[in-house]
């Protein structure tokens, strides 16, 4: 456990540089791994979830070569009859769910029957419907523990076919995008229909992207039983993508993550100072968490770009606002702790799918703030928090780097905030805590 507190003596006046971002890190090193030319990828983060892919992809055969933070990626190398691997080889996707969805798939190009499992929390998170999904294209999935089905642990095993497949697009993202980036290497290719409007659109769109960078084709029709509004680059409810593609390595300069942007953004938001980051550039980010900045100008702060870098200032009075964060879920608890600090009561909406994150990030992100003696309304998709002056407390991380992150900005107006297993950060940002010394905070193990 950590006590943190900050010196107000002079007020915040900073510049950062931050980390890539984990969200394109994570797909490019699929991509990469499916590849039949090397893959060069500058500012790449390194943390607990990257870490977790490259042992992954290298246990199937992969390559990867860090020189500082540039990684070289050399992929699979197909046999004859498709990928191979030794027998009985198990991947362990650790904390990852986006590791997780992302490799179930891709493990059944393999020939071989191969074992994925996850930490004991990762193994409680719910894969049904990607699961339903790989099962009607051919493939078996058998779990030790219950028919059908649900969860991590499972046995994955091919061959799996392309085809036509419909789903739904609320549960999460990240099912889709898992099928979508292994579908060029189907015989038959693949067609997605989502019978349900998408969540986290902004994923989608990131993942679409890198496929073209890749050199993968990807289409867009619309079929008798789809909307004629709806397109791939539109309205994200129908896919196509052709088979038997080759996929070719690019270099690729990975933007900064916009997630990890948001906690100093807030600082300058609640601390009323001043934070410049100097190789953000949100305008051209496909991520929704990009947009954060946007929010918090809606609550009185001042965002502006210069050739310093993004900057944001913050008010002398923080607003309360009522903002849809379907689009940018990650950055849900940095907010929820800025309205800590602002006139009325802030209602963040369109979060439901928080619910299955590496914690309940409605219900256990307002256990938290509650503590502090904030009032906190919850709903299974709404955050209403009401500011005011939040007291000293020790406060749970729920193994959620995110809670973690976010739950460190009370400490910017709050003395002796308390945070137990702090060192969760590790999951996407390791050196998070040397970040807010930079800042002014002093850190000492309680």
């Amino acid at each position: 456990m950590i006590k943190l507190n900050y010196s107000r003596k002079d007020k915040l006046d900073k510049t950062i540089t931050l980390p890539g971002s984990k969200y394109l890190a994570n797909r490019l090193l699929i991509l990469a791994a499916l590849s039949e030319s090397r893959t060069r990828l500058n500012n790449m983060p390194h943390n607990e979830d990257i870490d977790t892919s490259i042992e992954g992809l290298s246990a199937l055969g992969a390559r990867f070569v860090w020189q500082g933070d540039q990684l070289d990626c050399y992929g699979f190398k197909s046999a004859a009859n498709g990928y191979q691997v030794e027998e009985n080889l198990n991947i362990n996707s650790s904390h990852s769910g986006s590791f997780s969805r992302f490799v179930t798939p891709l493990l059944a190009l393999f020939d071989n029957k191969i074992a994925l499992s996850g930490s004991d929390k990762m193994n409680t998170r719910p894969m049904a419907e990607l699961f339903r999904a790989l099962e009607s294209l051919g493939v078996t999935i058998t779990s030790p523990n219950k028919s059908p089905a649900s969860t991590l642990p499972v046995e994955v095993a091919g061959p799996i076919h392309g085809g036509v497949i419909e789903m739904q697009g609320s549960t999460s993202s990240q099912y889709i995008s898992a099928l979508l980036m292994i579908a060029g290497k189907l015989d038959q290719g693949l067609e997605i229909k989502l019978t349900t409007e998408p969540v986290s659109r902004p994923y989608l769109q990131m993942t679409l992207d890198l496929l073209k960078q890749f050199g993968v084709e990807v289409g867009a029709d619309v079929k008798d039983d789809v909307e004629a509004d709806v397109e791939v680059n539109n309205g994200l409810r129908y896919f196509k993508i052709p088979g038997n593609q080759k996929y070719l390595g690019i270099n690729y300069d990975v933007e900064s993550d916009p997630s990890s942007a948001s906690y100093f953004l807030a600082a300058a938001a609640i601390s009323g100072g001043h934070i410049c980051i100097s190789n953000f550039h949100p305008e051209n980010s496909v991520q929704g968490e990009a947009l954060f900045a946007t929010v918090l100008e809606s609550m009185g702060c001042k965002i502006w770009q210069d050739e310093q870098g993004y900057h944001c200032q913050g008010p002398e009075i923080l607003k309360a606002v009522t903002v849809d964060m379907g689009d940018m879920p990650d950055v849900a608890q940095t907010l929820a702790v800025v309205a800590c600090f602002a006139e009325g009561s802030t209602l963040i909406t369109n979060i439901a799918n928080l619910a299955f994150k590496e914690s309940n990030r409605i219900e256990d992100t307002a256990t938290e703030i509650r503590k502090t003696g904030i009032k906190v309304i919850t709903s299974k998709d709404t955050l209403e928090i009401t500011g005011g002056q939040p007291r000293a407390a020790t406060l749970d991380t729920h193994d959620d780097h995110r809670m973690a992150m976010s739950l460190g900005l009370l400490a910017l107006k709050v003395d002796n905030i308390q945070i137990r297993d702090q060192q969760v950060v590790a999951k996407s940002f390791p050196t998070y805590w040397q970040y807010l010394e930079q800042l002014g905070y002093s850190l000492e193990q309680a």
